[in-house]
């Protein structure tokens, strides 16, 4: 089914002269489409439950999205949707079952979104060759979608890191705690150095620097900036690509869990580090409260905008989306002095302790319990 929506002009595919022409077909092919992969470095931080409720809020905001669950070891995204044995996975696809992996699309209830299930029933699964990487890769960029979420699985694995650098804004997700800011900030560091050995690969005299680097230095409490100056006193051009790819990789962070207004503070401090040590910037959009309502509904297999969608982890997620990670309504059923607040703002007195407050839901809100 198609749905046509009144918007501003941009540039993008149209429907025929005869319509109107500010029209847009949302089941054309958009001229670009934005990857988001979701990876966190450790366990338990609910990268999936955050997936799956970002899918759904960017389909509910009027947007073509499918979700692929890249956890190729322990999949469960599909559980999110209520299907326990889903008919067709990555396997299906991984197996050569299928020629593309647009045929193991599964749908949902909301005509705009639709998910690809793990593949964990199969054995070795999380470790592909590189020809099989490749080809996956490939076929995840040519989707059509407006929006493409990826859920990867725990840890630094090569595939996790390349199926990560995908995008120069991937989502890192991590909690309060120092245990997952360390592997939030380890997992950094090896998509960093897997970045930099995949630009210079050609480059026999960088990629040993690099090498030694990350042996010695690399490993404590070097600098990356000392490996920056190393290269480019070596060999200036390589220096200065890797200067340029540093520049555009703009990793983003979400906080989960937040329980009390420090946490944000040490979020901030977070970032510092990682530009201090790693010559990168790291981009805060945002954060979700600790809600027993989000664990209300993972048992009932729901995401929580649709299964609480008034609660403060429903809201907190609607900020992430349309403040921090910058994506309008596409369906104009919010009004700009509903939308939540911005999560870069200074936290002002709330509705929950310890909390900033989030502006109340809109009048005719789009977090719906039903989907449709």
């Amino acid at each position: 089914m198609t749905a046509q929506l009144e918007t501003e002009p941009r540039p993008t595919r149209l429907v025929p002269a005869a319509a109107h022409a500010n029209v847009i077909d949302l089941d054309c092919k958009v001229p670009e489409t934005v990857i988001w992969p979701v990876a966190g470095g450790k366990g338990g931080t609910e990268k999936s439950t955050l997936t799956a409720n970002i899918g759904v809020g960017l389909s509910l905001l009027g947007y073509k999205v499918i979700i692929v669950d890249g956890d190729l070891g322990g999949a469960d995204l599909h559980l999110f949707f209520d299907q326990v044995s889903p008919p067709k996975s990555l396997s299906t696809f991984l197996t050569l079952e299928v020629d593309s992996l647009q045929s193991v699309l599964l749908p949902t209830p909301n005509q705009n979104l639709r998910i690809i299930c793990g593949g964990s029933e199969m054995v070795g699964m999380a470790n592909l060759s590189y020809a099989t990487k490749a080809k996956l890769i490939r076929h995840i960029l040519s989707l059509d979608a407006d929006y493409v979420l990826i859920d990867l699985g725990a840890g630094s694995a090569y595939n996790t890191l390349d199926i990560f650098s995908l995008s120069d804004e991937g989502i890192i997700v991590t909690t309060p705690e120092p245990q997952a800011r360390v592997d939030a900030y380890g997992f950094l560091k090896n998509t960093v150095y897997r970045k930099l050995r995949h630009l210079l690969n050609k480059n026999e005299s960088a990629t040993e620097l690099i090498a030694n680097f990350a042996r010695e230095a690399g490993r404590k409490s070097g600098r990356l900036e000392d490996l920056l100056v190393r290269l480019s006193n070596d060999d200036p051009i390589a220096g200065q690509e890797a200067r340029a790819m540093l520049g555009d990789y703009r990793p983003k962070l979400i906080l989960n869990r937040v329980r009390a207004r420090r946490h944000i503070a040490e979020v901030h401090r977070f970032i510092q580090l990682v530009r201090q040590y790693l010559s990168t910037e790291v981009e805060y959009v945002g954060y979700v409260r600790n809600d027993d309502k989000m664990l209300d509904a993972c048992e009932k297999r729901r995401p929580v905008v649709l299964n609480a969608p008034k609660s403060g982890a429903a809201l907190d997620l609607y900020s992430v989306i349309m403040d921090g990670l910058g994506v309008s309504d596409r369906l104009h059923r919010f009004e700009p002095r509903d939308c939540p607040k911005s999560p870069r703002r200074r936290p002002s007195s709330g509705n929950a302790p310890g909390l900033p407050s989030r502006a109340q839901p809109p009048r005719q809100p789009i977090l719906s319990a039903q989907w449709h």
